[in-house]
């Protein structure tokens, strides 16, 4: 689902109909709030992309992550380079 919300990213003008159909005033819209919009999404899509792998991966051999939430707080502290240690691949 969050891959069609990238295709409404697409351009100006389709970023102004979304807008227009969420309700929101489209001449309010600026160009860069269109790439702010595409960098949120993109970085919540690696987010979830990643986390998902990693639970599909590391869910059977690993008993430190039994569900998605877990592999996301996983995927957050790897990704960000904190790393906790409390889980290990």
């Amino acid at each position: 689902r969050i891959l069609r919300l990238q295709r409404v990213l697409v351009d100006y003008d389709t970023f102004s109909k979304f807008e227009l159909a969420l309700g929101l005033n489209p001449s309010d819209a600026r160009p860069y709030q269109l790439q702010l919009a595409r960098i949120i999404i993109s970085i919540f899509t690696l987010l979830s992309v990643t986390a998902g792998l990693i639970y599909s991966a590391e869910h059977i051999v690993n008993p430190d992550i039994p569900d998605y939430f877990t592999a996301l707080y996983f995927t957050l502290t790897t990704l960000t380079t904190v790393g906790f240690g409390d889980i290990s691949p």
